[in-house]
């Protein structure tokens, strides 16, 4: 799909508490959509943020007359959507989904059931299962927002007459219903597997029959056995009845059957052979494959006479591990509808290869399905399977940090996952766009591992005190690995054999790494995130250039939980945090993804001890959800000294946001207001002189730090404001010898009235 650049932005905003105070400061994040190339070229929705179990359809969601592609993933349970272009162009717009419930769960499907033009949903009723309605409306601005119908029932789901009483249409919570104009009447009927299992269900709409208008639904249980077929569960292939009005009875007829209910189906209807009838195409959760039945009776009197038990085209089977579903939907807007078919399980299924996408080259009363891809929209898309966990590390060491996704796995088919690092150079030109190129599918090598350990997030950090970065990555089983960076300073990263179940740490399952100096002693501490929902301290006790760790939580200045985080949502016992910091002078935040698919953000100053509290600031960024298990990462990947922030999700995709945090390193860090003043640092990197230029006439002092903020060199400028007459030119101009320092990362800070400014300078 080509993608066009999307110029609406969402604002996500929080206020920071601390103390009883609020400040005036606010967090503000920006969906943007930097350039990503791979050897097979651009990924035009690289930030779209993965696919793995999705239920596309299309709809006009902002009121264009140009229908949009609508995705609900059950994979966080997420709304998902790209605005249409007209053919089959589309771009990012997550604005079109912004006010849609947010309560909807398993299933999905959009139907304009009051014949209003505007898009109504129907979804899963969870206090009986069965099926909700809610109406859809225009906003102003055009977009869509919905209201839960009460149709004067006792739970506000759809209802038929039962032995003179109302009763819910069942729907499983696993099963996907099909809710179509089943006989052509002009409303929307329901086929459903009943509860038994085996036999579908139809209701047929009645409303209108009975003299009410689109907006009332009645709904009345017309045949017990639509299709006169049975789905066993056993084998793919269907069981059939005779003809008209027969139902296959082996379940009911004499000596009573004794077959096992089958636990999950989903149903599509569509007139696949154009006879003017509805066709039925099913998918089974024990089975990889769909199945397609043709419709040879009558609007009346439905009956599936023949099968195709291995449905495929152009000789390609669509095997979908596991629990396939087909959408119907027009996904090339040229008419007629195309096939999509997708799984429908969030666990140990494919997570790549989600959308079988089948042309329809023939019309829309007489299609002809010919498969074009099995990643339709993911190809386009950074997806890694199932789970992205990022971090920033610059490992060509040119002063750019670069972007590392790191997954749980993907899905192989085999008793082993595919886990790995994949490796985004940073290409961004100065003062350009932000860019970045794939340069490794495997970085580092890890999926050789993939027989003993998977679930890799990495995080890198100076451990040893030699000017580069190391490596320490968490895994499945709850361990580290370390990997020592054996480059030097200012050298692309070459790894030393990486060290599996490092120094004994663990965090139970699914650790999750950070590195940094909490404790403000000149060392990195590690922050450990363990499935339970707890971050854990383990601090650095030893050298600047030998780290040491000692693996108990109840060890001397290790903590357990840290600051008293905890991530887990109310009622569930794991929250997975994905713990990432931002320190400056005056404080710490510490700013945690979780399985719950937001972020949490917690403080604590720089005079407290890390052993203390945090102040919570919030627990969800205002009204950012990424679905489930998000993994924030923060670095300044433009060189503007404004942060940016990318954030994995469940899916294998990742989403990038533009934020207004400084990147300076002392004050300000919060400040969105910007220095006014720039100034050059050159060369950069620099082996021995360094000089500082365009210095504005305000600025008083130049400084030098480490990167742990400690000052190592200091200049104070002649200025025409402070100790000079005016008829003198103030210094805008300092020149240093660095020869003597060791190889690494500092800072160049510049101090006056109008406020601070940073450089980032890197010594060879």
């Amino acid at each position: 799909m080509k993608r066009i650049p999307c110029s609406c932005l969402l604002l996500y905003c929080f206020c920071f508490f601390a103390g009883g105070g609020l400040h005036a400061q606010t967090i503000q994040l920006s969906p943007s959509y930097p350039e990503v190339t791979t050897a097979s070229g651009p990924l035009e929705l690289a930030w779209f943020g993965g696919l793995n179990t999705p239920q596309p359809q299309t709809a006009d969601l902002d009121g264009d007359g140009t229908d949009d592609l609508y995705v609900f993933d059950k994979a966080g349970e997420i709304h998902l959507s790209l605005r249409g272009l007209g053919g089959d162009s589309y771009n990012e717009a997550p604005e079109l989904v912004a006010h849609f419930p947010e309560e909807i769960r398993e299933w999905v499907m959009i139907r304009d059931y009051n014949l209003d033009d505007i898009p109504d949903i129907f979804t899963y009723a969870s206090a009986v299962d069965g099926i909700a309605v809610y109406r859809g409306r225009r906003r102003v601005d055009g977009l869509l927002e919905f209201d839960l119908v009460n149709f004067g029932n006792p739970l506000p789901q759809l209802y038929f007459p039962f032995e003179g009483r109302p009763s819910p249409i069942f729907v499983s919570s696993i099963d996907y219903p099909a809710i179509d104009d089943i006989d052509f009447d002009g409303d929307l009927d329901i086929l459903t597997f009943s509860v038994g299992g085996g036999y579908v269900e139809y209701y047929r709409n009645m409303g209108v029959e009975r003299g009410f208008g689109a907006d009332t639904l009645l709904y009345e249980l017309a045949d017990q056995c639509w299709g006169g077929f049975f789905e066993s569960g056993l084998s793919p292939a269907l069981d059939l009845g005779s003809g008209p009005g027969d139902c296959f009875n082996n379940l009911l007829g004499p000596g009573g059957g004794g077959r096992p209910r089958h636990s999950g189906s989903t149903l599509l209807t569509l007139d696949y052979n154009g006879n003017g009838l509805s066709d039925i195409m099913l998918g089974d959760i024990s089975f990889d494959g769909l199945v397609l039945g043709f419709n040879n009776g009558s609007r009346e009197q439905a009956w599936i006479s023949a099968q195709d038990s291995v449905w495929k085209e152009d000789g390609v089977e669509a095997d979908i591990p596991s629990f396939p579903a087909g959408f119907h939907l027009d996904v090339d807007q040229d008419g007629a509808r195309d096939l999509v078919a997708s799984p429908s399980v969030t666990l140990n299924g494919t997570d790549v290869e989600v959308m079988w996408y089948y042309r329809n080259v023939g019309s829309d009363a007489e299609p002809e399905f010919v498969l074009q891809k099995k990643t339709l929209l993911v190809d386009e898309m950074i997806d890694v399977g199932t789970s992205a966990n990022v971090t920033t590390f610059d490992y060509d060491a040119d002063g750019r940090p670069d972007l590392v996704v790191g997954n749980n796995d993907e899905f192989t088919g085999t008793n082993f996952l595919d886990s790995r690092l994949r490796l985004f150079r940073n290409v961004t030109p100065s003062g350009g766009a932000i860019t970045f190129e794939l340069v490794s599918e495997d970085y580092l090598g890890l999926s050789a591992f993939m027989t003993t350990s998977w679930g890799y997030a990495p995080a890198f950090g100076d451990l040893d005190g030699d000017g580069d970065e190391d490596v320490i990555i968490g895994e499945r089983s709850g361990k580290i690995v370390f990997g020592e960076n054996t480059a030097g300073a200012g050298r692309e990263a070459t790894f030393a054999p990486l060290q599996f179940e490092w120094l004994g740490i663990d965090a139970g399952q699914f650790s999750k790494p950070a590195l940094a100096d909490l404790d403000r002693d000149g060392l990195l501490d590690i922050l450990l995130g363990g499935f339970d929902g707890r971050i854990r301290f383990y601090r650095n006790i030893g050298t600047a250039t030998e780290p040491a760790f000692d693996p108990s939580t109840s060890a001397a200045g290790n903590v357990l939980q840290l600051g008293g985080i905890n991530t887990n949502a109310p009622g569930v016992s794991t929250g997975h945090p994905t713990p990432a910091v931002v320190q400056n002078d005056d404080f710490t935040l510490v700013i945690s993804g979780n399985r719950s698919g937001t972020i949490e953000v917690y403080r604590f100053g720089a005079d407290s001890a890390y052993t203390e509290p945090f102040t919570l600031l919030t627990k969800t960024v205002d009204s950012l959800d990424l679905g489930a298990f998000t993994n924030p990462a923060l670095a300044d990947f433009d060189g503007d000294r404004v942060l940016e922030m990318v954030v994995g999700n469940e899916r294998g995709g990742i989403s990038f946001y533009e934020t207004d945090l400084r990147n300076d390193l002392s004050t300000g860090l919060f400040s969105a207001v910007r220095p006014a003043f720039d100034f050059s640092v050159f060369p950069n990197p620099v082996a021995d002189e360094l000089t500082i230029s365009g210095l504005p006439a305000g600025v008083r002092e130049v400084a030098l730090l480490d990167v742990q903020g400690r000052v190592l060199r200091s200049t104070t400028l002649q200025t025409t404001a402070y100790n000079l007459p005016s008829t003198h030119a103030a210094q805008t101009q300092v020149q240093w010898r660095l020869k003597e320092l060791s190889a690494g990362v500092y800072f160049v800070r510049a101090s006056g009235p109008e406020g601070v400014a940073t450089r980032r300078v890197v010594h060879l």
